[in-house]
């Protein structure tokens, strides 16, 4: 390490300034970041390596290495990835993209950026994924040409068949945002199903650059148009490109997070198999039902209490608890009796903490809350 490093670490005011604040109380959801992600922007800094260069490029060829493709291209944001990856399968005002009501609102917004048509999929009863008569309906309307995606909710796999979709002609964006670091119960790598992969790198999720995301593609040629659409080297000079760059000193961030992911992915799983284990003593459920292959990005829990009574319940035990994201169809101003059980999850369902930072302590009584929710 630099002595110019140290001596921030040997600054006491300075010190206690980049300490997390200790409290009794513990967060949803907090980033796993080390002393060595903060070395490593600060050096970037002190080298005045802030655009988007070499870092970014060494973190792009660790990340394709890491979900086994050949080449991976970061940007700024999961919205950013999902705009380019729509952009180059061709998705305009004739394209429909269908999506799980529980998908990422990144997906929604980047597709009516394109002004492709938006189609939406509930979630089965006890399930994150799309219910089987979802897919049957949404089968008998495919066109070609129009884009599915297939998202790993929650770090839930999303397990079907894509032959019929394929025969049809619909291009495939495969979601691994949840599900980085994981593998499937054959013992694969997740992102291998989509004519594009997308994973995203934002502070809740597995590991982060902050914000930021990254693409691959199972054909060179789609991942030259993505190339090509966004500012660098490789933008074409003749056409219309994106300032979605993920800069450097995030890059240096995300270099290091990745040489932890194992570590991170197995504290997360340990964590959720110890909720499951708990929630089998309670009256509450869980979607989650493949301890190995399930990663836990987030860890909904369908409680049998009304939920802003169990919100005010975790906060006086000063243990932070969240809702799922906002289901898609409430961006969409349609009626929530046409999606009961993504709104179900919505309105009964609270996350409880999960991150790979909790300590044994910490998982011990935010079990015990559980446990006592009665």
């Amino acid at each position: 390490m630099s002595s110019s490093i140290s001596g921030i670490y040997k600054s006491g005011s300075r010190a206690r300034a980049i300490e997390p604040a200790r409290s009794k109380s513990i967060e949803a959801s907090r980033p796993a970041l080390s002393r060595e992600e903060l070395e490593a922007v600060l050096q970037c800094l002190i080298e005045d390596q802030i655009g988007s260069g070499s870092v970014t490029e060494r973190l792009e060829k660790a990340l394709a290495e890491a979900v086994g493709h050949k080449k991976a291209l970061a940007v700024n944001s999961p919205a950013a990835a999902y705009h380019l990856a729509f952009l180059a399968l061709e998705a305009g005002p004739t394209t429909t993209v269908w999506m799980n009501a529980l998908t990422s609102v990144a997906a929604l917004d980047a597709a009516r950026y394109t002004g492709a048509s938006v189609r939406l999929l509930d979630a089965g009863r006890d399930s994150f994924h799309p219910a089987p008569e979802a897919i049957q309906a949404m089968l008998e309307e495919l066109n070609q040409g129009d884009v599915f995606i297939l998202d790993h909710v929650y770090g839930s796999p999303c397990e079907f068949g894509l032959d019929d979709l394929r025969a049809k002609g619909v291009r495939i964006i495969e979601d691994i945002t949840g599900v980085l670091g994981s593998t499937m119960a054959t013992g694969e790598s997740f992102g291998q199903a989509g004519d594009i992969m997308l994973c995203g790198l934002a502070e809740d999720d597995m590991i982060t650059t902050g914000n930021g995301a990254f693409l691959c593609a199972a054909q060179n040629a789609i991942f030259k148009k993505m190339a090509a659409l966004r500012y660098g080297e490789s933008r074409d000079p003749h056409g219309i490109a994106y300032d979605y760059r993920l800069e450097d000193f995030q890059a240096a961030m995300g270099l290091h997070q990745l040489s932890r992911l194992g570590q991170m992915v197995s504290r997360r799983k340990k964590i959720g198999v110890k909720y499951l284990e708990t929630l089998r003593l309670t009256k509450h459920q869980s979607c989650f039902k493949n301890p190995g292959p399930d990663s836990y990005h987030r860890m909904p829990v369908v409680v049998a209490r009304p939920q802003e009574e169990v919100m005010r319940y975790f906060k006086a035990l000063q243990i932070g608890v969240q809702r799922i994201p906002t289901p898609l169809h409430h961006f969409l101003s349609m009626p929530p009796m046409e999606f009961p059980n993504a709104e179900r999850l919505f309105r009964r369902a609270i996350c409880i903490p999960v991150y790979p930072a909790l300590t044994a302590n910490n998982v011990e009584r935010i079990a015990g809350s559980v446990r006592n929710l009665i």
